[in-house]
């Protein structure tokens, strides 16, 4: 199994073994975990980097950290998009 396989074990692991097909309802409770786990791993990372540049002394890890920041709130926009 490749690196992308995480999803196959990840449905595996659900169903107790090999599957055939899934029911919508379960593809889309599976999709709507991973969906809630990157925003919360974003959210953190973007935490992080404000915590960490509050703190910092030195301009130019400043700037990187500030575009950190930006990078973090595009994609927390894009995957909040459409959910409202």
């Amino acid at each position: 199994m490749s690196e992308a396989g995480w999803a196959e074990r990840k449905v595996e692991r659900k169903l107790g073994g090999q599957y055939i097909s899934l029911s919508p309802k379960l593809t889309a409770e599976l999709l709507l975990a991973e969906h809630r786990r990157a925003v919360r791993v974003v959210k953190r990372e973007l935490g992080t980097c404000v915590r960490q540049r509050e703190s910092e002394t030195d301009v130019i890890q400043r700037d990187r950290l500030g575009g950190a920041m930006l990078a973090c709130s595009n994609i927390l926009a894009a995957l909040q998009r459409g959910r409202e």
